[in-house]
């Protein structure tokens, strides 16, 4: 499967949710996994690296489609993380992804810059007839807040993109795992445990709805 984890925002949690998914889809599911970072920050490489997880740094977007739809037999998933601006490189992504995967945080500018993702993968099933599937979920989310209520509300009814049960609740483990070139996954404590199970609960609903 190629996933794509997309939205033209920085911060959101993009490059946070590729290691994470990568990470998952390799140890918890024995699949070879590759990375494609396009981001031309390259933020999420020496976390890769120093996971030992595979990746590759293409942030051309006619070299980026090219290698992700050649190499999707090479590989069990293909995750790609996206650039945080809209252009032709998440345009290619979204051509050539079995899935695209969009964090959201539950704050009004984040949700009114989501409409424009929410166009470009519209106009994108549209020439490919349905694909791909899209999801998002809320991501950084504060726990009991009105805007976290506001925002499924405001997400839950965008035709062909589905909104995920699971929330991703803003944890300092989460943060402090690109430093320790880990993820929730594989650290110790209280916080990490609860947020590997969030990210266990997201991954399972995303790739399910992925190939339905």
């Amino acid at each position: 499967m190629l996933i794509g984890v997309i939205n033209q925002k920085g911060g959101v949690g993009k490059s946070t949710t590729a290691a994470h998914l990568a990470y998952w889809l390799t140890h918890s599911h024995h699949q070879q996994t590759l990375v494609l970072d396009s981001d031309s920050q390259q933020s999420s490489s020496q976390w890769l690296q120093g996971m030992g997880l595979e990746f590759r740094v293409i942030d051309d977007p006619e070299e980026l489609f090219e290698t992700a739809t050649d190499l999707a037999d090479q590989y069990d998933s293909i995750v790609i993380d996206a650039p945080g601006v809209l252009g032709e490189t998440t345009k290619s992504i979204l051509l050539a992804v079995d899935l695209a995967l969009i964090p959201v945080q539950a704050a009004q500018l984040d949700l009114a810059s989501t409409e424009k993702i929410v166009r470009l993968v519209h106009n994108v099933q549209k020439v490919r007839k349905g694909h791909p599937h899209a999801a998002i979920f809320l991501n950084k989310a504060e726990k009991r807040s009105i805007l976290l209520r506001e925002a499924r509300v405001a997400l839950a009814d965008i035709p062909g993109i589905k909104l995920l049960e699971t929330t991703i609740y803003r944890r300092l483990a989460i943060a402090d795992a690109p430093g320790q070139a880990a993820t929730v996954f594989n650290m110790s404590g209280e916080a990490a445990q609860i947020a590997a199970q969030e990210y266990e609960q997201l991954f399972t609903e995303a790739v399910n709805y992925g190939k339905a």
